[in-house]
């Protein structure tokens, strides 16, 4: 076991304290880890940071390593993810919702390192990314964690209309067909050279999408992600004040301003990865 306050020079700080809520930088940490898994951690953070086009960030908050508590953390071999602040980004997980493009960036690296990656999605971990290596890094159709990263990837960077619920069936199957014939990745999934190829362009491409500005339809794409995930009653309610906003006249002229051709260029990005 070893003691770290730092991974690859990025200091380790911890924000769960009524001083240092979650979701602020916190304040720096000494943690315990186990060596071999920190080896793991140290590689898997590079080559996030190497590909993310805000480079090295100025802070990891992380929410426990080493836990006096059964599984991974009891061994110094678990990592619980809860936020990155770059200079002038910044990415909480609780914030999701709002920044799906640059999380799923972020995620998809992460499982090319870690067998366990538990995200928003999955109960209880709204708030962290918690990783660890208790099972090898592969695809699994039954896993409920890796389906729905799969199934973000598949909605939120590529595009295809399906339901995201951690189940593999027809649809999500019929969707990674199209998505790996696009991306030029043989099939099955489920092989893990296959899986690995898809993860790798997946993070590169969600990147290549994070350097280019949002627009105000990205802007109020994010905003309806938003209203979608509140109860039925509130989204009513904002969803009032969101239509009186856009049937403004003025407003919606401003809008049509904003053809596709501002929106990214999914096929143009894919072809540059890939090439």
């Amino acid at each position: 076991m070893k003691t770290i306050n730092n991974i690859n020079n990025i200091p380790l700080h911890y924000a769960r304290l009524t001083n240092h809520p979650y979701g602020t930088k916190g304040e720096q940490r000494n943690f315990s880890i186990d060596e071999g898994f920190l080896t793991i951690l140290e590689a898997a953070f590079k080559e996030i940071f190497d590909n993310c086009p805000f480079g090295l960030p100025e802070i990891v908050t992380c929410a426990g390593i080493f836990v006096n508590k059964p599984g991974q953390h009891g061994h110094g071999k678990a990592f619980d993810l809860d936020a990155i602040f770059w200079q002038d980004e910044s990415l909480v997980t609780l914030n999701f919702i709002n920044q799906k493009v640059l999380y799923i960036g972020v995620e998809s690296f992460l499982r090319k390192h870690f067998g366990i990656v538990l995200n928003y999605l999955y109960p209880n971990h709204k708030d962290h990314w918690h990783i660890d290596t208790s099972v090898p890094v592969d695809y699994n159709q039954t896993s409920k964690s890796e389906t729905l990263y799969v199934q973000m990837a598949l909605k939120h960077i590529y595009h295809k209309e399906i339901l995201v619920d951690g189940l593999w069936g027809r649809q999500t199957s019929g969707a990674v067909n199209e998505v790996f014939a696009r991306l030029q990745i043989s099939t099955p999934i489920t092989t893990k050279v296959n899986y690995l190829k898809f993860l790798d362009i997946t993070g590169k491409i969600a990147f290549k999408l994070c350097e280019e500005k949002n627009s105000p339809l990205n802007l109020l794409d994010n905003l309806n992600d938003v209203i979608d995930d509140l109860s039925f009653q509130d989204q009513l309610t904002v969803k009032q004040a969101l239509n009186s906003f856009l049937d403004h006249q003025e407003t919606s002229e401003w809008l049509t301003t904003f053809d596709e051709s501002n929106h990214h260029d999914l096929d143009h990005i894919i072809d540059d990865i890939i090439a």
